[in-house]
């Protein structure tokens, strides 16, 4: 006779619950986005839109700067760096308002 620590039901539902967490946590805040390369003016609203968040912006602090695609389900702050790779812009989060602030960085 075969000793088991955990009976099959328990076993069955430990791995049920275990599936529903990773995908609860691989799937958090990400929104589907489709946004291609353009000009941040045009690409950081169509970037709110998409991912129903607040981007605060100086039109002149952006002018002039093409931003890269992004496609794909991201979390919206990953992929506002993905957008601003390589680029003279950068992007905090502010804890307080719950948007994000795009700055030109300093060279």
């Amino acid at each position: 006779m075969r000793s088991y620590l955990f009976s099959l039901p328990l076993l069955l539902a430990l791995l049920a619950l275990c599936a529903v967490f990773v995908v609860a946590c691989s799937n958090k805040d990400q929104r589907a986005l489709d946004i291609p390369e353009g000009l941040a003016s045009l690409t950081l609203k169509e970037f709110a839109r998409q991912t129903d968040v607040e981007i605060l912006f100086d039109r002149q602090v952006v002018n002039g700067v093409e931003t890269h695609a992004i496609k794909g389900k991201y979390e919206p702050g990953y992929a506002l760096r993905m957008m601003l790779a390589d680029t003279p812009l950068g992007v905090d989060f502010e804890k307080d308002s719950g948007a994000y602030a795009i700055y030109r960085k300093q060279l």
